[in-house]
């Protein structure tokens, strides 16, 4: 995980076409991640990789957030969800697209729909995911 360290990871709900910031984690100055809802019901959701960690595919083991830095940047791996997206909201960032943000991309079949089904059906879902499949969270 040689990559840059991201200093603030927000999580954004899609609702109606429009993307909006839920929760964000943060990087202290001790080298550990701390947790905020913004919105303190849909936030919530990103409690449980707080709580849970984060798997890393292909390398057996979760990343929490005693980690720091590991764990930012492993909230921004791309987990294939269609309604959430993890972005580096660190300070200083370029933004790309209007009103400061980057523009969310979604992959397209030959159809040219959003390709939902693997959405719904990714297999390398982290932990946090598999819990709130089977209704059972841990706090």
């Amino acid at each position: 995980m040689g990559q840059r360290t991201p200093a603030v990871v927000g999580l954004y709900l899609q609702e109606a076409g429009q993307w909006r910031r839920i929760a964000e984690f943060r990087l202290t100055a001790t080298g550990h991640a701390t947790f905020r809802a913004v919105d303190p019901v849909e936030g919530l959701v990103a409690r449980v990789w707080f709580h849970q960690g984060v798997d890393l595919p292909g390398e057996d083991r979760t990343v929490l957030p005693e980690d720091g830095a590991d764990f930012l940047r492993a909230l921004l791996q791309p987990f294939g969800f269609r309604d959430y997206r993890f972005r580096d909201d660190s300070p200083g960032l370029r933004r790309t697209g209007r009103n400061g943000h980057e523009p969310v991309r979604h992959a397209h079949d030959d159809t040219g729909r959003a390709d939902a089904a693997k959405d719904s059906a990714c297999t390398g879902r982290p932990a946090a995911w598999r819990a709130l499949d089977s209704d059972v969270i841990r706090f």
